[in-house]
């Protein structure tokens, strides 16, 4: 194998699939990045053997070959660089020389044969989806995601479509998120899969990298098996294992009326709730909500560190309620509301709380409350 190539569009080959790279195996060859030469262009692949990614960048091809390196190691050496033109050759031991102007390496890597083959995802379903909507739906949701490996079905965010429209779900237990909205086009294409949270922040990021400076939307083209999922964006592949088990009934969990409606300001209700949350244990981070007609009273109370109060203006003319929340559950919803004004939705102390941004029907987070 020998190459030529711009030392930006090797450091964004690597860069593009360094984090699909195992931090902790136990086979060495997953510690590397496959490097592999082909027409005009050189490749880029990592996997953990959960998740892979591949990509390719422009390249003078002198002659064709592959071969694996240490994916941290190239990458060090490749940031260290200077912008100018990369050598690229094997030699016959596995061995990779790099040269740049005046730098020049050698790095032992391993051949190609024992490196995992990323799985070929059949073209089942398709769907096109706006990179910048698959973006927010991931960050109004993937907060709510469980990190109790022993739930392991809770482990990602459901992936549903149906009807035309997209759904994301992910639930912890105690708090639910919820998204949903219509895809472009005309599709009877149904889907219900489980996306780990590894594969759906990555997927964010490398939409980001693919987007940047381009004025047209950037499409993600999606394709899913039983098992296995596949994104593809802008020519890069991400092809991920998909989350085993049944979802919960998440429509169970959403409580269908309630008698007792809030309004209140989306910073005014955050800044409030950070200050209170100050004085709150680490271990339940609880903190009190009491709703009076116009007013709502945020307080915490810890024996061993002391109370907080405040008192806000709200829009709300039912009875007087008090019920406890943990207050990074309401912070996390805050932060994605994405509106001015939040409605909150109760009905009992001991029943869940629904949180929606106001005039938007399309997202809302379910908070179970505590018992104080």
């Amino acid at each position: 194998m020998k190459v030529v190539l711009t030392r930006a569009d090797l450091q964004k080959g690597i860069s593009t699939v360094q984090s699909a790279v195992a931090a902790k195996n136990t086979m060495p060859i997953l510690a590397n990045v496959l490097l592999e030469a082909r027409e005009k262009k050189l490749e880029f692949v990592a996997t953990d053997l959960d998740m892979g990614i591949r990509c390719s960048v422009p390249a003078e091809v002198v002659e064709k070959g592959s071969i694996t390196i240490n994916a941290k190691k190239l990458a060090d050496i490749v940031r260290e660089l200077p912008d100018a033109s990369v050598d690229l050759e094997i030699d016959d031991n596995h061995k990779m020389i790099l040269i740049c102007q005046k730098s020049n390496f050698k790095v032992h890597g391993l051949p190609k044969d024992d490196f995992p083959i990323l799985p070929d995802v059949k073209k089942d379903k398709l769907f096109k989806v706006k990179g910048s909507l698959l973006q927010e739906m991931t960050r109004k949701t993937i907060f709510a995601v469980s990190t109790d490996e022993t739930r392991y079905v809770l482990n990602g965010v459901f992936f549903q479509v149906e009807a035309g429209k997209l759904r994301m779900v992910a639930t912890d237990g105690h708090r639910l998120a919820f998204i949903q909205k219509k895809l472009e086009g005309k599709s009877d294409e149904k889907c219900n899969v489980i996306i780990p949270t590894k594969t759906l922040n990555e997927l964010s990021k490398v939409i980001s990298d693919v987007g940047k400076g381009k004025e047209d939307e950037v499409i993600v083209e999606i394709y899913a098996t039983d098992n296995q999922i596949k994104f593809v964006v802008g020519g890069v592949e991400i092809i991920s294992r998909l989350i085993e088990g049944q979802f919960p009934n998440y429509e169970q969990v959403i409580p269908k009326e309630s008698d007792k409606k809030v309004e209140a300001s989306t910073a005014d209700l955050a800044s409030a709730t950070r200050r209170v949350a100050i004085l709150t244990s680490e271990k339940s981070n609880s903190i009190r909500y009491q709703i009076k007609p116009g007013k709502l009273s945020i307080s915490s109370k810890t024996p061993d560190m002391g109370e907080a109060k405040e008192e806000m203006d709200v829009n709300y003319k039912g009875e007087e309620i008090s019920i406890a929340y943990n207050a990074k559950y309401v912070l996390d919803v805050l932060k994605n509301v994405g509106t001015d004004s939040v409605n909150i939705e109760l009905t009992q102390p001991l029943s869940p709380g629904v949180l929606r941004p106001k005039g938007d029907t399309d997202y809302l987070c379910v908070i179970m409350p505590m018992r104080v």
